[in-house]
């Protein structure tokens, strides 16, 4: 049994809603899957080999995907100074995801997706894809650079 196990409930969001902004949090947030970090693996094993070598590729981060309880009228998430904003204008833009710890993670990303659920019978939701490009800092250490 761990002792130094963190509870992820109070992780946060954040975005510019303009670039160079000030951090605003994204409201309604569900479950959030903070960017996958990975490199590709290359084959660079020889003929005079008898065991296999791998050197790794440049550094690559996966996409951030949170679901949220869509509320057309939040400011987070809306046409006019939102997430919808940022994708209907292709804005590039800050994002931070911040742990319950304290640590962020703070990134410049585009909206990439954005799809709406309507259901007869349950709630307005919709689940929000991030990508992201260029450097990043971890815990205020430039990665990637």
């Amino acid at each position: 049994m761990s002792v130094n196990a963190l509870s992820s409930h109070g992780t946060l969001v954040e975005r510019q809603p303009t670039p160079g902004g000030v951090f605003e949090v994204v409201g309604e947030l569900g479950d959030i899957t903070p960017p996958e970090t990975m490199r590709n693996e290359f084959d660079a094993t020889t003929q005079t080999e008898d065991i296999d070598s791998y050197v790794l590729g440049v550094l690559r981060r996966g996409a951030l995907t949170f679901p949220i309880n869509f509320i057309p009228t939040d400011a987070s998430h809306d046409h006019l100074t939102g997430l919808y904003m940022n994708q209907f204008d292709n804005v590039m833009t800050g994002y931070r995801v911040t742990f319950p710890d304290g640590t962020p993670w703070v990134m410049s990303g585009q909206v990439q997706s954005i799809k709406t659920g309507a259901p007869v019978d349950g709630k307005l939701s919709a689940d929000v894809t991030i990508r992201f490009s260029g450097l990043m800092t971890v815990g205020g250490v430039v990665v990637g650079g």
